[in-house]
């Protein structure tokens, strides 16, 4: 709608600072403060093209303009960025920097968090927007309860040493209720410190970059290294995973599930591209399913033979455009986690993820023979620096084959040993 003077002082205070856009200009709007504070912000790209850069402009505050004034003033500011002139410059004075760690958090989420936080090759690119709803879920989770009202100014490295410890500690440890029958359980440890700690420490650069920080506090900060998952499922292991799993489809456990897991055993992909794979995306002629859009971009799977037995059974059902429906019509399944929990349970495989039947996939591969670069590519790796994680959980198999390897040798020293025996009896 058309921004008025009515709707912005009726607007509702809400935890984070958020923007009321208006519909009759592109990119103005009255940002709300949590407190009350309110102005009028133009969002706009100086120049022309892709490599435009994008800039954020505080007009004035509402009362002392009116919001036509302020539409007008936000008119020619959209008018010299489109001739390349930043309206920054012009207007540095005004820049709205965010003073307490919840409003760069805040500013962080609406302007940084899209883009890759990793070095490299990938930085800079568009990231998947799960993972930026598991950084808002750190941040609402442990960061802003224990240090979103201090001032930027004030986070100083003890301070921040005091947040990691406190988070290692669990003191942001609760259950939330989510859905109608559904727990958000917010758990604390070394991990999830080390975790939160470089989430809060990317926000920090950011606001360096901002202007809103001179240098990022963080930086020196001693972290616990995460602790390396490395479970994989051995063969005895794998053929009581398949029992259970037997034993949950005949027990009523829902088809769906049982076939994502038998899915992610098989092929080594994420439980997310498993559970919500399209019939559009399956190409059953040329053998391979064709995902658009992966934890790292487009990707493709072979199509085995067991998999494709899968594939041809839930076709049999097929109801909608999902490989795997859900309960609910016209969506796709999303209790994998709970068919899992009692899946393993029954296999006495307790230990064990969902996640690891992916390392498993790897480290059969690895096993059989198969290249890092080869496995790479099979698990959807932009670098192969990534794969060389999973070489380690093949050691198991190399000492089984060094094993066979030393017992052959050792029979053979043994059989010359007793044949200079019988010589120098004789």
């Amino acid at each position: 709608m058309r921004l008025t003077l009515r709707q912005i002082q009726s607007a509702e205070l809400q935890d984070q600072p958020y923007v009321i856009w208006d519909d009759d200009l592109n990119g103005f709007g009255v940002r709300v403060w949590p407190k009350g504070k309110k102005s009028f912000v133009l969002k706009t790209r100086v120049g022309r093209g892709r490599g435009a850069k994008q800039v954020w402009l505080t007009i004035g505050t509402p009362g002392v303009l009116t919001v036509e004034e302020a539409r007008r003033k936000a008119r020619g500011h959209l008018a010299k960025a489109a001739e390349g002139i930043e309206p920054l410059v012009q207007s540095k004075a005004k820049i709205e920097v965010p003073i307490k760690v919840s409003d760069l958090c805040a500013l962080w989420l609406e302007k940084g968090a899209t883009r890759s936080r990793q070095r490299g090759r990938l930085a800079g690119s568009l990231r998947d927007p799960k993972n930026i709803d598991i950084d808002r879920g750190r941040i609402n989770a442990h960061i802003l309860p224990l240090i979103g009202d201090i001032k930027l100014a004030d986070l100083k490295m003890a301070r921040l040493e005091g947040f990691r410890d406190a988070v290692a500690r669990g003191d942001t440890k609760k259950t939330t209720k989510t859905k109608l029958r559904g727990l958000r359980r917010v758990q604390g440890g070394e991990g999830t410190a080390t975790r939160t700690l470089r989430l809060l420490s990317s926000i920090l650069s950011f606001g360096v970059r901002e202007g809103a920080l001179s240098s990022n506090p963080a930086i020196g900060i001693e972290k616990t290294p995460d602790r390396s998952l490395e479970r994989f499922l051995s063969p005895d292991e794998m053929q009581r995973l398949g029992e259970s799993l037997e034993y949950a489809q005949a027990a009523g456990a829902h088809k769906s599930g049982i076939g994502i897991i038998r899915m992610l055993a098989l092929s080594g992909a994420r439980k997310g591209e498993i559970e919500g794979l399209r019939w559009a995306v399956v190409d059953l002629q040329t053998g391979f399913l064709r995902l658009t859009a992966s934890k790292t971009g487009s990707k493709l799977i072979p199509i085995t033979g067991p998999m494709r037995a899968i594939l041809d059974e839930q076709g049999k059902a097929r109801v909608n455009e999902w490989v795997f429906p859900g309960i609910i019509e016209g969506s796709f399944f999303q209790g994998t986690p709970k068919v899992w929990l009692r899946v393993r349970k029954h296999a006495d495989l307790n230990d064990v993820r969902l996640h690891d039947l992916r390392h498993t996939a790897a480290s059969f591969g690895l096993a059989g023979g198969l290249g890092l670069e080869v496995i790479g590519k099979l698990l959807g790796h932009k670098d192969v620096k990534t794969t060389r994680r999973y070489a380690h959980l093949s050691d198991g198999y190399m000492k089984a084959a060094a094993e066979t390897m030393a017992d052959g040798i050792a029979s053979m020293l043994d059989s010359r040993e007793s044949i200079h025996g019988t010589e120098e009896s004789v």
